[in-house]
């Protein structure tokens, strides 16, 4: 079974669940390709141990509409038996049109967020209105499935438009045995970072608007005044960085966060974490949050963040107040918790990759 997914124009968090689920899935029954404008996809490190093509788009469907079309039916009648699109936010629906049009058995459109990862507030908007003017118009005759990775993440791309019973909400499970607690993966990776003594707050993420990070540096900025021995371990990398680094020099907290870039082996980081936090602006259903709890970690999360998102008791949500959280921050820091029971909480839940993966497997045949 040939299944076409449309991959976004990086690399991030929608590949990394394509290929975690494809890993534990029959290669012999199904075989996955990529439609993209990222030509570098071809050369990605991470997938060579999978046999898949890359479709290139050499347009945008705004900038030339019948080339981009004509491209995408070249591309859909080589034979795909499924089109799965991932998607954030609506910008038009060629490739639903064009899909339906050559006959694709099964058309996937799949929300992964809940709002707009711009920072410019002129663009935000414009691709808000846009995005809103689009779902008003989409028609349920354009697809055949339509999955969503939480309801607030249905709600946002679906609207009212297609009814509540025929979405499907796919969760975005991980490989728990990679990130639970390992008390000496802990004092390694902290030893190798000079945290030995360290209370160490930490999170993962692109550096984005989405993911709100300067606020967690004001955040430590005020916690570190009570608690000499914080710190905030930052793993991830992208366009705010310089913006980041200024607000850390004008903080005085040189040697106090740790900005330290993409990492493969994020579990490693985790362990040597004592508190996850995410202040994202919005989330889907956020990845970085299941890995932590699988790690066992507390964490604190903002009330932007579904309300699916707090799957164990150790999750706190809450406004995005500086106040708030330096309150539930020393709640946390001073309870006892027993990491090794993250894996099991999420396992019941539903996070394990190798029962996702299973489900994604039926529900492309069906």
């Amino acid at each position: 079974m040939k299944i076409l997914h449309l991959a976004s124009p990086g690399l991030g968090g929608i590949e990394t669940y394509i290929f975690s689920h494809y890993k534990y899935m029959d290669q012999r029954e199904f075989r996955f390709d990529f439609m993209t404008q990222n030509a570098g996809l071809r050369d990605a490190e991470e997938f060579r141990n999978f046999r898949f093509d890359v479709k290139l788009l050499h347009t945008a469907a705004g900038k030339d509409p019948e080339g981009f079309k004509k491209r995408v039916r070249e591309i859909l009648l080589e034979g795909y038996d499924v089109l799965h699109l991932h998607t954030c936010y609506w910008t038009g629906f060629s490739m639903e049109e064009v899909a339906r049009e050559v006959g694709i058995k099964k058309v996937i459109v799949h929300s992964h967020s809940t709002f707009i990862d711009e920072a410019d507030p002129e663009k935000r908007q414009m691709l808000f209105k846009r995005h809103e003017e689009i779902k008003r118009i989409f028609s349920p005759e354009l697809a055949t499935d339509f999955w969503a990775c939480s309801w607030k993440a249905a709600g946002w791309l679906f609207g009212e438009q297609i009814p509540k019973e025929k979405i499907k909400i796919m969760k975005n499970a991980i490989e728990l045995e990679r990130f639970q607690f390992n008390p000496q993966t802990r004092e390694r990776v902290r030893q190798e970072l000079g945290l030995q003594n360290a209370m160490v707050l930490g999170t993962v993420g692109r550096l984005s608007y989405t993911k709100n990070h300067a606020f967690l540096i004001s955040l430590l900025s005020e916690f570190q005044k009570e608690h000499a021995n914080a710190k905030l371990m930052i793993i991830g990398g992208g366009e705010m960085r310089k913006e980041l680094e200024k607000q850390v020099l004008e903080c005085g907290l040189e040697g106090k966060v740790l900005l330290l870039g993409w990492k493969s082996e994020v579990e490693n980081y985790l362990q040597a974490m004592d508190c996850f936090l995410l202040p994202s602006r919005f989330e889907g259903n956020p990845i970085s949050l299941i890995e932590a709890a699988a790690a066992g970690l507390p964490a604190i999360i903002s009330d932007t963040i579904t309300e699916e998102a707090v799957f164990t008791d150790s999750i706190q949500r809450l406004p995005l107040a500086i106040p708030s959280w330096l309150s539930a921050l020393e709640k946390t820091v001073n309870q006892s918790v027993e990491r090794a029971r993250g894996l099991g909480v999420l396992r019941a839940g539903g996070y394990d990759i190798r029962q996702q993966a299973k489900r994604l497997e039926m529900l492309y045949r069906n």
